[in-house]
């Protein structure tokens, strides 16, 4: 006779991003020996880097909004946004070159992290493409 198993080995990561989600996620994602999907953290915030898998559950999730063309926040030309600088008392301006600079910093801080998942990507790509030997 045969034994049958009816025993299935799953990781527990499976619950806690099905509560992170609200919502019951398939369970053949969370078995034993497979791949795992992306833990996605539910503390993100929108304005840093998000994983692709992350910008697609949100998508999903987000009612349909229309979405107008962009338009400068503050409405002023770069030209206004200068001369708006050059009038500035020195006190607001140094934290305004401080503010600047931060949001440069964490610009290329998310660029940094676009750039590694990219070649993540990549070399997950060359490996399926590989045959194995």
């Amino acid at each position: 006779e045969a034994v049958v198993s009816t025993q299935s080995g799953h990781y527990g990561r499976g619950i806690f991003d099905s509560i992170n989600q609200k919502k019951l996620l398939p369970v053949d994602e969370y078995v034993a020996g497979c791949l795992l999907p992306p833990h996605l953290s539910p503390f993100v915030n929108s304005e840093g880097y998000q994983p692709p898998e992350q910008v697609e559950l949100l998508d999903r999730n987000k009612v349909a909004e229309d979405v107008a063309e962009e338009e400068p926040k503050d409405g002023m030309t770069p030209e206004d946004k200068r001369l708006a600088v050059m009038a500035m008392p020195k006190k607001r301006k140094i934290l305004y070159n401080k503010m600047v600079y931060s949001n440069k910093k964490k610009a290329s801080a998310v660029n940094k992290l676009k750039r590694k998942r990219e070649e993540l990507d990549e070399t997950r790509e060359n490996k399926k493409a590989a045959p194995e030997s």
